[in-house]
């Protein structure tokens, strides 16, 4: 498992450019079919546009990826919004742009630089996140213990959720996969083996902001 880029949330934008419109939006996606679903509510939403180009790309076992001109000229528009994902890295995700023309032909080089522009801000707007390969573990402690390892998560980047207060206290602990020696030394030590942190989950959390190049 390694480090992957995708988006927090659907993003937006638009530009305009000698009166030709371009609108647009950017998905976290889990298949090809959600691309699919995704560009048909979108052409639903602009029915009178001119051209709906798109680029996405999935990860896991069976990486893929597409992009589409919709009618504009060749490697205008469906190949520099790919390149924007690819070059930054991203998986499970679809930029998509509406074109509404505005009656100005804009040539080879402010079609891919419009595209490009609207695709771009779309991401930004997604929040972009890096997700790390972490470890998670489902742990019951004592009130003492709790009260030490939230103190230390804060500093350290751990992650504790899903929290049950009863006699004792039990959570949802996920720690980056590069920690796993620091957290189980902090276990030990803490609570003089009092807890021991057993097979751990493998899942990807949050890491730290991603700039777009």
């Amino acid at each position: 498992m390694s480090s992957v880029i995708t988006l927090s949330k659907t993003g937006d934008s638009k530009v305009e450019v000698k009166k030709s419109v371009f609108i647009g939006k950017s998905f976290h996606i889990d298949s090809p079919e959600d691309a699919a679903d995704l560009l048909a509510a979108e052409r639903k939403k602009y029915p009178d546009a001119r051209h709906l180009c798109y680029a996405w790309v999935t990860g896991g076992e069976t990486a893929r990826q597409k992009s589409s001109d919709d009618g504009e000229p060749q490697g205008t528009a469906g190949q520099p919004l790919l390149e924007l994902l690819t070059s930054n890295g991203f998986t499970d995700t679809l930029i998509c742009v509406t074109r509404y023309f505005g009656g100005t032909l804009l040539g080879k080089g402010g079609l891919k630089r419009a595209y490009t522009d609207s695709g771009r801000q779309a991401l930004a707007a997604g929040e972009p996140v890096m997700l790390v390969p972490a470890l998670s573990w489902h742990e019951n402690c004592s009130y003492p213990f709790f009260e030490a390892l939230s103190r230390r998560a804060g500093a350290s980047g751990w992650v504790i959720e899903n929290i049950v207060y009863g006699q004792d206290v039990a959570f949802d602990i996920m720690v980056p996969e590069e920690s796993e020696n620091e957290f189980m030394r902090f276990c030990l030590d803490q609570s003089g083996g009092a807890v021991v942190p057993e097979e751990p989950e493998k899942i990807l959390m949050r890491g730290g902001k991603v700039t777009l190049s």
